[in-house]
């Protein structure tokens, strides 16, 4: 057992505050902007600190640390391509700005104002059903992290994702956005602290010149160099920049940031700073995993060798905030992914088939029952499902089978004036079929013929993915512009609030 009583309390004391503050908040959630984007009140301060919570739980250390481990120092090419996307996309307001301007609470409504209702369900299936399977993993890992650092061991498994479980759905359901963004400045402020002291702790117990010479006698000049690295290549890196800038732009947990944002000069800024961070983001759990690497060798459970570092290294007390900080990050991840999921489902699928819609009362408990059920699925998914090579690469395939076509569609919508529905359905199905292909095909790759073994090749089908898209666009857009001509947003009516 790693956690002492003064760990223990650290992390009681913290979880039972953040908890209570996000229940407590519900009383300022009045209607339904309230509820799904805060009632668009997110000055840049807060709307910085809480993007950067949303996109740094549990898991997020874990896969990147678990990357450290098994891919040593060139992996931090992907903290440089995020930062490269992340920033770009807020300097030159790429998409998120329109979308703001627009007035926008889900990525789908933008298809219905561009094209039409049809594109508009079909886009709000994809990006549930591609983000719920994108999150399915995470209660799982962040499991393994907590039962490894607190010295439980994988027997106790189960019972902390179904404690996890509960408590952040209880949060969640009740405060909506207001209940995440309150809780996730705290959370900002405590994980920054809590991982710069680890990483100085880890430092001072795992010498760096141990670290250097472990990467480079177990991988030599893959360790280091990401082009040679098998993992990696060109391939991986074209498709992760496109991936990042797409995701920074059309992630709906993380565009509703900006769409609740109270203003779109504030959304800019947010993207933009947040940016900075995501290197660090990266970079700071995948260093941790390098020195698991070094410090038991390579024999370790990849997942569960950086967490095994921490509860060994880290002193009485900092074990505690840090383990509660990533809780509490980790209740920030859930609860703007389920929400952004949820009210994905019931906007822009659910209540289209609603002459006239439902009442925001109505539209709010629709939203919860959802919710719920998202829990429920993370807990029987988490617990059943055998993630194919690494986390990492799963995660960016199941959110390539959103973000590929998404990319197109809005793109195009916002900088096209051609771009119609037909080529809006194809650029959202196609981008879809090939990493829904992957995660199907991946366990039969032996029994595939040999011209089709592209497709269980993760770097290769995730940048398949927004080709084909990108074609799906242009060419049934440019083939059917008679039968189908393109619909010219009015800057009048398009407000959504």
């Amino acid at each position: 057992m790693n956690f002492s009583p003064v760990d223990w309390i650290i992390m009681i004391v913290y979880l039972s505050i953040t908890v209570y503050i996000g229940i407590w908040v519900k009383r300022y959630v009045q209607n339904l902007s309230g509820y799904i984007v805060a009632g668009r009140k997110i000055k840049a301060s807060l709307g910085i600190a809480t993007f950067t919570a949303t996109e740094l739980g549990t898991v997020t250390f874990v896969y990147f640390g678990e990357l450290g481990y098994v891919t040593g120092f060139s992996c931090f090419i992907i903290g440089i391509l995020a930062l490269i996307a992340y920033t770009t996309v807020g300097r030159t307001g790429f998409i998120i700005e329109k979308l703001r301007e627009y007035g926008m609470m889900t990525i789908p409504q933008f298809y219905e104002l561009r094209y039409n209702k049809n594109v508009r369900v079909v886009g709000g299936l994809i990006l549930f059903i591609g983000g719920v399977l994108n999150m399915g993993i995470f209660l799982k890992f962040d499991g393994i992290f907590l039962s490894e650092v607190m010295g439980f061991g994988p027997q106790a498994l189960g019972f902390i994702m179904t404690f996890m479980l509960i408590i952040v759905m209880s949060y969640t359901i009740l405060g909506g956005m207001f209940s995440v963004v309150i809780t996730d400045f705290m959370q900002y402020v405590v994980l920054s602290f809590a991982m710069l002291a680890t990483t100085i702790i880890v430092l001072l117990k795992v010498d760096i010149g141990l670290i250097s010479t472990a990467v480079t006698s177990g991988f030599g000049e893959s360790g280091i160099n990401p082009i040679v690295n098998p993992r990696f290549g060109w391939s991986f890196i074209i498709w992760i920049l496109i991936t990042n800038i797409a995701a920074a732009a059309l992630w709906q947990p993380g565009t509703s940031k900006a769409l609740s944002s109270e203003s779109p000069e504030v959304a800019k800024k947010v993207f933009w700073v947040t940016g900075l961070t995501f290197a660090g983001r990266a970079m700071i759990p995948m260093f941790w995993g390098v020195a698991a690497f070094a410090y038991f060798g390579a024999g370790e459970n990849s997942t569960a060798a950086m967490p095994m570092l921490l509860g060994e290294l880290l002193p009485v007390g900092l074990l505690g905030l840090l383990v509660a900080g990533l809780l509490a990050a980790s209740m920030s991840t859930y609860s703007s992914y389920v929400l952004a999921w949820s009210s994905v489902l019931t906007l822009d699928v659910i209540s289209v088939f609603k002459k006239g819609g439902y009442s925001e009362k109505t539209t709010i408990r629709i939203t919860q029952i959802i919710s719920g059920l998202i829990g429920f699925f993370l807990l029987i998914f988490g617990l059943w499902y055998q993630i194919p090579e690494t986390a990492f690469q799963y995660i960016f395939i199941t959110g390539t089978m959103y973000t590929a076509g998404a990319l197109g569609t809005v793109t195009a919508g916002l900088y096209w004036k051609k771009a119609n529905n037909i080529g809006a359905m194809c650029a959202l199905i196609l981008g879809a079929v090939v990493p829904a292909g992957f995660l199907i095909l991946e366990n039969y790759s032996e029994l595939l013929p040999g011209w089709m073994s592209f497709v269980t090749d993760v770097n290769v089908a995730g940048f398949l993915s927004f080709i084909l898209a990108a074609l799906g666009m242009i060419v049934g857009s440019l083939l059917t512009q008679r039968s189908n001509p393109a619909v010219i947003i009015n800057q009048e009516e398009a407000r959504y609030d």
